[in-house]
């Protein structure tokens, strides 16, 4: 149930890593709101900085080399002000993640009871036993068949659709708050994503936790998700309802997502992919990350797709801001950056 305080606020996320060759800004100034019970999608290109956010949420930065700045609240709660310690108390309780490949995310030495129990009892005083039953009840309500008997099953001995609903129930079995599921259909055949963006959506449903999708897939998003937050050049250039950024796409970076997908019993044109190649995270461009790709930089004068970082307009926009100089132009008749703020 929607409430009026957000679950989630990121506000101002910067994350960097050292090399030799220098810093790599893998996530740039991401602000994100979401509230209980919804489901937000990131998307974009692979290096776009959907899974370094996924981390930074997770606090798996911590004790690390990368820089991270900005505030990440939970709940009202900064995780990124949080020491390890308290971190690691906050995950799986509060926040839990999915993870891209249950295969390497899960031990191979210990059964899958094993595990999901081990996970329940870090967060509850239980026995290992009432925690097994926990365990076998939860691989249950995510439609394991047999689930005393796989309960004592190695992960190797699991189908790829039956890990991905394993790592489902060792993340949701202490009911978090928030859920970040990065890939999670990944590998998987279309008929085991439907069952198992099913389940999340079920699940979501019964316990209420909101949800941080972090994917490439566009169908997906269209299929399951709330709200929309495009990411580029570890900028997120673009966000909005759903419903609203499929219908009326205003970035010409998400203009071209969109273009570049299938369209079921269509094949009148060709697939029309993004030329280029996404900017270097080491030396970002002093203008718009997507000037050297974009196909409108022509529209708007005075070069200044390419000398000035455009912001997020407000007002009118708020709900479904665009970080485009051309948008900017188009609703003020001003292509400066104050009149875009």
């Amino acid at each position: 149930m929607t409430t009026t305080a957000p679950l989630l606020q990121i506000r101002d996320l910067q994350v960097a890593f050292p090399t030799d060759d220098g810093l790599v800004h893998a996530v740039n100034g991401m602000d994100l709101t979401l509230n209980r019970g919804e489901t937000v999608g990131i998307v974009g290109e692979s290096g776009s900085g959907k899974t370094v956010t996924s981390q930074a949420l997770m606090g798996l930065l911590k004790e690390t080399r990368a820089r991270v700045t900005g505030e990440i609240l939970l709940d009202g709660t900064d995780l990124n002000a949080l020491s390890e310690d308290r971190m690691r108390a906050w995950r799986g309780k509060k926040i839990a993640m999915i993870f891209q490949d249950p295969l390497s995310a899960m031990h191979p030495f210990h059964t899958v009871g094993a595990q999901i129990a081990e996970a329940y009892r870090v967060h509850n005083p239980v026995s290992k036993k009432a925690a097994f039953d926990v365990a076998v009840d939860m691989l249950g309500r995510v439609g394991i068949p047999d689930p005393k008997r796989r309960a004592r099953a190695f992960p190797h001995e699991f189908s790829g659709g039956m890990r991905q609903r394993a790592m489902i129930a060792m993340a949701l079995v202490c009911e978090p708050e928030l859920l970040i599921a990065d890939e999670p259909t990944t590998a998987l055949d279309v008929t085991v994503q439907a069952q198992i963006l099913d389940l999340l959506g079920d699940l979501q449903q019964e316990t209420g936790t909101a949800i941080v999708l972090v994917t490439h897939d566009l169908g997906v998003v269209a299929e399951v998700c709330h709200h929309v937050a495009v990411m580029y050049g570890g900028q997120c250039v673009e966000r909005g309802s759903a419903r609203e950024l499929f219908r009326d796409p205003r970035h010409p970076y998400t203009q071209g997502l969109l273009a570049s997908m299938p369209t079921l019993g269509d094949d009148s044109e060709r697939l029309r992919p993004i030329p280029g190649f996404p900017p270097s995270l080491v030396a970002l461009p002093a203008g718009c990350l997507f000037a050297e790709r974009c196909p409108q930089t022509h529209l708007v004068p005075d070069g200044l797709c390419h000398t000035e970082r455009p912001a997020f307009l407000t007002g009118e926009a708020a709900d479904h801001p665009s970080r485009c100089h051309q948008e900017s132009h188009a609703r003020t008749g001003d292509t400066t950056e104050e009149a875009a703020r």
